[in-house]
Parts: structure tokens; C-alpha cells; sequence
């Protein structure tokens, strides 16, 4: 099993959810979530996919917009 580190800051809580930027730090990848649920989603997505290419976190935020 792997272990990734997130650092998650909550800018603001509207309409019962959070919205903030999640960093993946052993990528230095930020991404930016409008949703509690779209954060579960992304950091689900970047563990599945923690040994791939860099570019799986981008992936997984358009998939989740998409989506």
C-alpha cells in the first residue's frame, strides 16, 4: 500500500460543502476542488494512480468537472 501526502485547505464552506486547493506534495501538484465530494473523488483518483506519469492528478480534476 502506498502513502501519499495531500494538503488540504478549506478557503470557504457554502451551500453545505467545502471549496479550497488540495496539494499533492510528493508531486507539487495544486488543484483547485468546489466540492467535498470532488475532493474525495480527486484524492481517490491520485491513490489509485500514485505510481503513474505526473499528469494523473490534471486527469482526474477534468474527469471530475466532467463528470
Amino acid at each position: 500500500m502506498n502513502s501519499e501526502t495531500f494538503i488540504v485547505n478549506v478557503k470557504c464552506r457554502e451551500n453545505s460543502s467545502w471549496q479550497g486547493k488540495v496539494t499533492w506534495a510528493q508531486k507539487s501538484k495544486t488543484k483547485y476542488f468546489r466540492s467535498a465530494l470532488e475532493l474525495i473523488k480527486m484524492l481517490d483518483g491520485a491513490m489509485d494512480h500514485a505510481d503513474a506519469p505526473d499528469d494523473v492528478f490534471e486527469d482526474e480534476l477534468e474527469e471530475s468537472q466532467a463528470g
